[in-house]
């Protein structure tokens, strides 16, 4: 039967909430005060439940609930009051008292919530109580070597890692209490004598499954498993990441496996901290390669226009002055437009887009570099065409997009190189694709090529913008691009603009 205790300093509430509670067949205790209550609970009297007043002389039915919280003992604690304020409602939350109820109480009202306190004690435990059969099922496995299980014992316990071990058909034998609480299963039941696939998320299961089963069919004793970054699955349906460690054991002819499971969630996040500070770091590294490209164009201008503006120049340098002005006037911009770039990080609903023509465009960009000393030594093939090829996007953002792989591509062939530009439309999209027969590129640089900073030029040379620009150009005009490249067979660019709609 359970056992309730009605704490209150008026003798007609006690025996009213008593009278109500007895018809009801739960056995009632009576105290007149908290502090009174206090100590039959530290002499060891036990309660299923707990009914206080909070405004009592003395001890309050708050500071009743506040022991009972620090005590740690799963006794609900229902807060009754006359006098209902938030001050009072917020301390009843943040000392877990079960219900806050105003006076005068509703004997359905009260009913109802003692009703379902005691199933919530009951329901705890009960789930104690499995939880220590767990333990004694996890004791079991381990009696063949009791100074090995004493370690083992202490290990688990200290450990904040979930150690899980299952047998031969995937069932899940025994859990650490740390399983309970990375896995968020309030039941031990819920997880042990549950097959280990519930810990994987349905579209990665059969991927780590295929991994859990190439140890269970090698010889036990001999097999070990490294997963890293797996993705597993709570109890509650979300999901994080984890690094597993598998070994596998026989033990009185039958062959377990033991993983011991590391969340690693927060490292994760920790070095995706560390490497966003040392790229902050790498800043300065960057600030200096700009600025050594901006004082070479100005060191350039200002000289030739200084001895262009002398009064015996003669009409060559002048010439020379303005080409060079030109020609470094034109570095500038296309390093202030990649510069620009970086700031849009996602297409800008005020972006104007308009339908263009592809040969037009490409055309227009190339006369722009006819004259620049960049492609000047370059051999540029095109096959002149008056075919119309439409495509939806921004003029000045295709440039920008053209003009870094141009600029790419001369770099990658020393300037001397050739460099060979297709358009065409094929299936209702417009497609470009540009050829160059420069150094190429291995796997690992292709692999970082869209990381902004990232170059394999000298410092002066290269700012590591031009690629980053023309990623984040394609992702906001959802251009697919495919590059294909190999060390000392050049590089070949393609991109396949989205279908052009009318509207």
């Amino acid at each position: 039967m359970d056992k309730i205790l009605i704490i209150d300093d008026e003798e007609d509430i006690r025996i009213a909430l008593k009278r109500v509670l007895s018809r009801e067949g739960y056995q009632i205790e009576l105290s007149e005060s908290a502090s009174d209550a206090v100590k039959r609970i530290e002499t060891g009297e036990t309660f299923s439940l707990v009914i206080s007043d909070i405004l009592m002389s003395g001890m309050s039915g708050i500071d009743f609930t506040k022991f009972i919280a620090e005590k740690n003992i799963n006794l609900p604690v229902i807060l009754i009051t006359g006098n209902p304020n938030l001050s009072s409602a917020e301390a009843a939350i943040r000392y877990h008292a079960y219900e806050y109820i105003s006076k005068p109480v509703d004997r359905t009202q009260l009913l109802s919530v003692v009703k379902r306190a005691l199933e919530v004690k009951n329901q705890k435990d009960s789930d104690l109580e499995k939880l220590l059969l767990s333990e004694k099922l996890e004791k079991a496995l381990r009696t063949q070597n009791l100074d090995l299980n004493r370690q083992n014992a202490a290990i688990l316990n200290a450990t904040s890692d979930a150690v899980i071990t299952i047998n031969h058909k995937l069932v899940i034998v025994s859990a650490n209490k740390a399983s309970f609480d990375m896995f968020r299963f309030h039941s031990p039941l819920d997880l042990i004598g549950q097959n280990v696939r519930l810990l994987f998320t349905e579209n990665k299961m059969q991927k780590y499954m295929n991994q859990v089963s190439s140890v269970l069919s090698q010889e036990p004793n001999k097999s070990t498993l490294q997963l890293s970054d797996v993705t597993l699955q709570r109890s509650d349906s979300t999901t994080f990441l984890a690094d597993i460690a598998i070994c596998s054991y026989s033990l009185d002819g039958d062959s377990y496996y033991t993983g011991v499971i590391r969340d690693v969630t927060q490292k994760k996040l920790m070095v995706e901290q560390l490497i966003h500070s040392e790229r902050r770091a790498f800043l300065s590294v960057v600030a200096a390669s700009i600025g050594h490209e901006i004082n070479n164009s100005l060191t350039a201008i200002q000289g030739f226009v200084e001895m262009a503006s002398r009064e015996n120049a003669d009409l060559m340098l002048k010439d020379r002055a303005l080409k060079v002005t030109l020609n470094q006037t034109e570095k500038l911009r296309a390093l202030t437009s990649n510069l620009l770039q970086l700031g849009k990080s996602v297409k800008s609903n005020h972006e104007k887009t308009e339908i263009l023509n592809l040969n037009g465009e490409i055309t227009a960009v190339l006369q722009v570099f006819k004259e620049t000393a960049k492609l000047k030594y370059c051999q540029i093939k095109r096959d002149e065409a008056n075919e119309t090829i439409p495509f939806r996007m921004n003029s000045d953002q295709f440039a920008l997009l053209l003009s870094n792989i141009l600029l790419n591509a001369a770099d990658a062939t020393n300037n001397i190189g050739t460099i060979e530009i297709k358009a065409y439309l094929q299936n209702h999209k417009a497609h470009l694709i540009i050829t160059d027969d420069g150094e190429g590129m291995s796997p690992e640089t292709l692999e970082k090529i869209y990381e902004p900073y990232f170059t394999t030029k000298e410092l002066g040379k290269g700012t590591g913008l031009g690629m980053f620009v023309v990623k984040q150009i394609v992702d906001n005009f959802e251009i697919d691009l495919q590059i294909d490249s190999n060390p000392g067979k050049g590089s070949k660019f393609h991109f396949i603009f989205p279908e052009v709609s009318e509207s």
